[in-house]
């Protein structure tokens, strides 16, 4: 195999290069200014400027057909590009409500905008990788810098308890996934994908450390999505972190993670094997139920987007497992995506809104907080039940869109309990989305909640919106462009 390095992989991984580089600006000029932040709205604006190059960079890929980059170590392909883009805009509107918060906007920004854009570069990573030691070096890129971010709250007892807890289990679930790359290696003799795909259904039947390693491996990658049983720190570590890190960890992980999966699923990984398509099945629908069930009992608003972040990790899953079953179905692949990119614009704005919230690092918002606020604030008071609406997949919102794609996909296959599973689901949820909003429209104020004043949060607020209504209208057009983009 030829394993030089030549200028066509330097120039698929632009957009990594462009976001390392600009995250070493803030940082430098810090040290050379003896250790003195400089004005925030600088640190912002070099770390939009490598935002901005890496869009532009992966924008120009866009264009190309499939290409393999680095002795096939990175795959250039249309899941990689869209969700690119995806991960890349979602690092930006990280920066916008983190120049707004209390716990990030300060002392250590520049170091903030560091850790957002070395994550989003194992992000980047993760969703181009078509080698098993490519994905693990970028899954721990991205995590690393998240454990930093957890902890760099500056209320001090949740944030360090959250970091500790997501460290720890983190840590473990990276060592299932590298022990599950050795165990695949041993059996296989490789660490490229594909290959492994080709002999993965032989081997599956017939060899017990592959199989072993299989588990481990998938294991690792659902531990960073929070599937059910392996949810457990996804509350704590979402309520203990900034805000913007909060959003950052329930859009952006789930991106990557998600954009490995479909293409490990896509080339035909795991393909006609009906004990792992019973394992996803059951893991899908137990997500859904686990994460919407536990929504309800919530009373902290971050606690409960964790949790339906968890559900909506599962309604995910089903898009997978339709494509563990066809791989070669560009629908499902499709549905995913579209579902992802609902997903993303609506969680966004959501905590954008509880970013308005947070007025102290001890604040916690709760839903209780929110009581009368549609008489004080009636415009940010219909944005915000507008994303609950969608997130509980209300029509003809893109939420609702979102999971008719995913569901038709699944009865489409075959796959009816698990749509019907679904479908309650979504109705259980549609219990407590509408908690903040009774309180909202028909409860009287105990204590006015203060609104904070930053501007830059209702940027994101008002494009979220935008977004959100443009792929509801235009719903079938976007996955249409989606599937002759794959």
């Amino acid at each position: 195999m030829d394993q030089i390095v030549g200028i066509k992989d330097i120039v698929l991984i632009l957009p990594i290069i462009a976001l390392f580089v600009i995250s070493l600006l803030p940082l430098t000029i810090k040290l050379m200014n003896n250790n003195q932040e400089q004005r925030s709205h600088a640190t912002l604006l070099q770390g939009l400027i490598g935002v901005l190059f890496a869009l532009v960079f992966i924008g120009i890929q866009s264009s190309g057909a499939n290409v393999l980059a680095f002795d096939t170590a990175f795959i250039f392909d249309g899941i990689n590009r869209w969700l690119s883009l995806l991960i890349v805009t979602i690092g930006g509107a990280t920066l916008f409500l983190s120049h707004s918060n209390i716990n990030t906007k300060g002392e250590q920004f520049s170091e903030h905008t560091f850790l957002i854009l070395n994550a989003m570069i194992g992000m980047l990573i993760l969703s181009a990788s078509s080698d098993l030691i490519v994905t693990f070096i970028g899954l721990e890129i991205m995590s690393l810098a998240l454990y930093v971010l957890v902890a760099q709250s500056k209320e001090q007892v949740i944030a360090k308890e959250a970091a500790f807890k997501y460290f720890i289990l983190g840590s473990l679930a990276s060592a299932m996934f590298l022990y599950g790359i050795a165990l695949i290696y041993g059996s296989s003799g490789t660490t490229y994908i594909p290959d492994i795909a080709k002999i993965a259904p032989e081997l599956l039947q017939s060899d017990v450390i592959f199989s072993i390693g299989s588990i481990l491996l998938l294991a690792g990658l659902l531990f960073k999505v929070s599937i059910f049983p392996f949810h457990a720190w996804t509350p704590d570590v979402y309520q203990g972190a900034p805000t913007p890190v909060t959003a950052f960890m329930s859009t952006g992980v789930k991106v990557a993670t998600f954009a490995f999966l479909l293409r490990m699923f896509s080339i035909g990984m795991f393909a006609e094997n009906d004990t792992v398509f019973y394992i996803i099945q059951w893991l899908a629908v137990l997500t859904i139920l686990v994460g919407n069930i536990g929504a309800i009992v919530q009373s902290n608003l971050k606690r409960m987007l964790a949790y339906s972040s968890v559900a909506h990790s599962g309604y995910v899953l089903v898009g997978v497992l339709v494509l563990a079953a066809n791989p070669k179905d560009g629908l499902s692949i499709a549905a995913a995506m579209y579902y992802l990119l609902t997903y993303v614009i609506v969680n966004i704005g959501a905590f954008a809104i509880i970013n308005l919230f947070e007025k102290s690092e001890e604040k916690q918002v709760t839903i209780e907080d929110l009581s009368g606020l549609a008489s004080e604030r009636p415009i940010l008071s219909f944005v915000f039940a507008l994303f609950m609406l969608s997130l509980a997949g209300i029509p003809p919102l893109a939420g609702f869109f979102g999971k008719f794609f995913i569901f038709a996909a699944a009865v489409q296959y075959g796959f009816y309990w698990v749509a019907i599973w679904g479908v309650l689901g979504s109705v259980i949820s549609v219990y407590y989305y509408l908690r903040p909003v009774i309180h909202m429209y028909m409860k009287d104020v105990d204590q006015k909640i203060e609104v904070m004043k930053q501007e830059l949060s209702y940027i994101a607020i008002t494009i979220c919106v935008i977004l959100i209504l443009v792929a509801g209208v235009l719903s079938t057009k976007f996955l249409s462009t989606i599937q002759a983009a794959l």
